[in-house]
């Protein structure tokens, strides 16, 4: 764990300098220099790219995680990785670019009635598809090279404190709209052109042309493994942001800016996953290539009792402190509460259930993740086309949370059985009655003074409490650890 917990910090830290300018962003500026229209045209268009990139870039992402173990131990080969991680996902852009033209009625028509803006900013989906496409795939191939940190910095700051000088620019009418969204689009450009440099830097960034004559056995077997990851793939995009699409097509793009505030705050609670996840996957490929099942079976629990405390924490701590957020957003942003509520709780079980996506997907049942995709595809757009005309935004978000609640119970219960593993322990009952008491604590604290005084307080005696209670009764060794180090970290700092 040690690789792991200390890029995880890392990523941690970063990812919450991100939350920081995504407040600003997401709360403070977006709500109120935009329209909701224009704002959720936004949101529109960067889901439309990520479902999009999610088909061009051909299962490579995946590819990059499982296999580059096997390309680094063969001499030159890993550059024929990285060939294969430029060549496949420009073929598959170039594909879909094709489609895009020749299908660019439908796909408006699709829209035209409830998001009429999206129509004139139809083709800007391309250099931003482009962008997306190849720094996902590129930040892939630096994770296994295990550097989490770079991709996290362009992906959680970089981005977002340039959509800040945006936002101003807009604000004092230095630039109008469709200037915005041209600078807008520009932006996401930023992360691959980075990483090209970033690579050239490390002396990565040279290419061969593989040769696999005498590997055919194993270039199959990288072909198939692609082909399901590009279906997994795109089906676990398409679960992840069927919501916004169809509530755009079947309500309008002011739900969708609201909605996607909403979860917005609640992508505040699977930080740390996110982080465990960067490099964690890197390392579980290692050690299922080494067969080592048991470092697995250790490495799985221990992730799962670190995301149980910090996402219960996290929940908490939004929750308590709603009145604040709701104080801060414009009216017709008010709708948002119950639908953060819904979604908070359903990714705080995506985290409770650990690592076993990546144990899957590592694994020689790789296959399984496909079907398990495709049935929540299903489900998702079955549950989002009852339950939006009925509840609106609530009903996108209690059906993205059915979705979340069956694929991975559904993962759990596959990993159990055939790995005879499970991440759950006792310990994590604990943590959540501390999470459910200090919840209940927070209700019972009256409004201090004002905004400021009252999120420090509130957070301030919930983040005590909890973490004091987790070191009392050592309910994780990690989270001891990582926390006696970072208080002997700022006891160093100020004796000198």
């Amino acid at each position: 764990m040690g690789i792991i917990i200390q890029q995880s910090v890392k990523n941690t830290i970063i990812s919450y300098m991100g939350i920081a300018l995504g407040f600003v962003t997401t709360i403070l500026l977006f709500p109120r220099i935009l329209t909701p229209d224009e704002y959720g045209l936004t949101r529109l268009m960067v889901s439309l790219a990520m479902i999009s990139a999610q088909f061009c870039q051909m299962g490579m992402k995946k590819v990059i995680i499982r296999y580059f173990p096997y390309f680094d131990q063969m001499k030159g080969s890993r550059y024929n990785l990285l060939f294969l991680s430029i060549v496949v996902p420009l073929a598959g852009f170039l594909v879909f670019a094709l489609a895009f033209i020749l299908f660019q009625s439908t796909f408006i028509h699709y829209f035209k009635d409830q998001s009429a803006l999206f129509s004139r900013y139809y083709f800007y989906l391309l250099p931003l598809l482009l962008s997306i496409l190849f720094f996902e795939v590129l930040n892939n191939y630096i994770r296994a090279l295990k550097d989490s940190v770079t991709g996290s910095f362009l992906n959680e700051v970089v981005i977002r404190a340039i959509m800040i000088v945006l936002l101003g620019c807009f604000y004092f009418g230095l630039i109008d709209y469709p200037a915005f969204i041209i600078l807008f689009v520009l932006t996401y450009s930023v992360q691959p052109v980075y990483i090209l440099f970033y690579l050239y830097s490390l002396g990565e960034l040279s290419f061969s042309i593989p040769f696999l004559k005498d590997k055919r056995q194993f270039a199959k077997l990288i072909s198939v493994y692609s082909i399901y990851s590009l279906l997994g793939g795109l089906s676990t995009m398409l679960v992840g942001n069927i919501d916004i699409l169809m509530l755009s097509s079947m309500t309008n793009l002011k739900n969708t800016a609201v909605y996607f505030v909403a979860f917005a705050v609640t992508s505040v609670i699977s930080v740390p996953q996110r982080s465990i996840i960067k490099i964690g996957f890197p390392v579980l490929a290692n050690f299922l290539k080494n067969k080592k099942y048991a470092e697995i079976a250790l490495l799985y629990q221990r992730t799962s009792i670190v995301q149980i405390t910090f996402g219960s924490l996290i929940f908490v701590g939004i929750w308590a402190n709603m009145h604040n957020l709701m104080d801060l957003l414009p009216a017709q942003y008010q709708g948002a509460k119950w639908v953060i509520i819904t979604i908070g709780l359903a990714k705080l079980f995506d985290m409770s259930t650990g690592i076993n996506g990546g144990i899957i997907s590592n694994s020689k049942y790789y296959r399984f993740d496909l079907y398990v995709n495709i049935f929540l595809v299903g489900l998702s757009i079955v549950t989002n086309y009852l339950l939006i005309p009925i509840y609106g935004m609530l009903g996108a978000a209690i059906a993205t949370a059915i979705s979340i609640f069956s694929y991975n119970f559904i993962k759990f219960l596959f990993v159990w059985v055939k790995f005879s593993m499970q991440p759950f322990h006792w310990d994590a009952l604990a943590i959540l009655a501390i999470a459910v008491g200090c919840l209940l604590l927070s209700f019972q604290i009256p409004y201090m003074l004002n905004f400021f005084v009252d999120v420090i307080v509130r957070s301030g005696i919930i983040t005590v409490l909890f973490l004091g209670l987790i070191l009392i009764f050592n309910l994780s060794e990690d989270i001891k650890n990582l926390l006696t180090q970072s208080l002997l970290r700022v006891r160093t700092f100020f004796k000198r």
